[in-house]
């Protein structure tokens, strides 16, 4: 063994002494280029690769933010830095260059996430170059594109305790009467789209005291709604059963003759039912139709707490169940419920 290395090291010098050690001058010369050539491609493939995973990543932030643009600018960012961070962080040899920058347009109804990153080089360092810099940008717009066909069918006492003084004095009915055109009002005012969504929205409603009383069948738009609510007449005692059974029958109908109808029933009393078979009677009738994807809102408006236990037992989850302990809070509620429906309904453009 050491006999064959004194060999080769004595070869090599032997090599390098003679004038034909110039050929190793030129092979190695020769062999660096090509290591050059091959790494500066092998870098720049890499390069194109990883430019590519960063835009992908962009994109994605992009659209994480844009899907809750109904949020705060703060709640935007959050989601996509998070989102852009977390894709960033698959793709070997990059990291960012600070944080990126998002631009929310409101009035383009854009998002906008710009991301400066440095790539490590495999072979640059051969030319003094370690790494390079990468940046991408994309934009997401959330403007509404689409909007679902929807149904509010209304489920409201008018027996007699709703001709009393509400707690903040006024006349119950009245107080309904506003709270309901207070609804409307800002479903159509927190859209988007306004012209879209009334030839999207259908309504109707249902009364109920004693025994099933005036009744609006659904058809397009709200403002018959609106109209007919408002001559309502308080009298009578209370069984909400006949007036829910009616809003069940008119919904169902509705989904079966429109694709993708997104139902509500909004569903409100200021007392409780005269007798404890009626409570039974609403309660499984309230089931059915969350059985059957129906939305269920509920306003209990200065009712006993036996009428806001049917209501809550009654609604789709417990932050659908309101309690309003005066007008001012019912009207609030309706208001409410008319900004969630706003909300719920659009389809967001991408």
């Amino acid at each position: 063994m050491a006999s064959t290395k004194l060999k080769i090291i004595s070869y090599i010098n032997r090599w390098t002494s003679d004038l034909r050690g110039g050929m190793a001058v030129t092979a190695s010369v020769s062999m660096l280029m090509i290591v050059l050539v091959v790494g500066a491609a092998y870098d720049y493939n890499s390069m194109t690769t990883v430019k590519s995973r960063l835009q992908d990543s962009v994109d994605l932030a992009a659209l994480a933010g844009a899907s809750i643009a109904r949020t705060t600018a703060s709640q935007i960012e959050v989601m996509a830095i998070q989102t852009l961070e977390d894709n960033v962080a698959l793709i070997a040899n990059l990291s960012l260059e600070g944080p990126p920058n998002i631009n929310i347009d409101n009035s383009a109804k854009e998002i906008t996430v710009t991301a400066n990153s440095r790539y490590e080089t495999m072979f640059g360092n051969l030319l003094s170059l370690d790494s390079m810099s990468i940046s991408a940008t994309s934009i997401s717009g959330f403007a509404i594109e689409q909007m679902n066909p929807f149904a509010i069918y209304l489920v409201l006492d008018i027996s007699g305790s709703m001709g009393w003084l509400s707690s903040d004095g006024s006349v119950k009915i009245n107080a309904l009467q506003t709270a309901v055109e207070d609804m409307f009002y800002t479903l159509y005012s927190t859209s988007e789209n306004p012209t879209l969504l009334v030839t999207t929205i259908r309504s109707g409603f249902s009364t109920y005291s004693t025994v099933l009383g005036p009744t609006l069948d659904i058809e397009q738009g709200y403002n018959q709604v609106v109209n007919q609510v408002n001559s309502l007449l308080a009298a009578g005692g209370t069984n909400s059963t006949p007036g829910f059974q009616y809003a069940y029958d008119q919904i169902m109908d509705e989904m079966d003759d429109i694709n993708n109808l997104i139902p509500y029933i909004v569903f409100m009393t200021d007392g409780d039912n005269n007798d404890p078979a009626f409570d039974i009677t609403t309660t499984d009738l309230c089931a059915q139709a969350k059985a059957d994807n129906i939305i269920i809102f509920t306003v209990a408006f200065e009712a006993p707490a036996k009428g806001q236990a049917l209501l809550q037992a009654c609604a789709t989850s417990l932050d659908k169940a309101y309690t309003s302990a005066n007008a001012a809070a019912l009207n609030a509620a309706f208001r409410d419920i008319g900004s969630e429906i706003s909300q719920s309904v659009v389809r967001i453009k991408r």
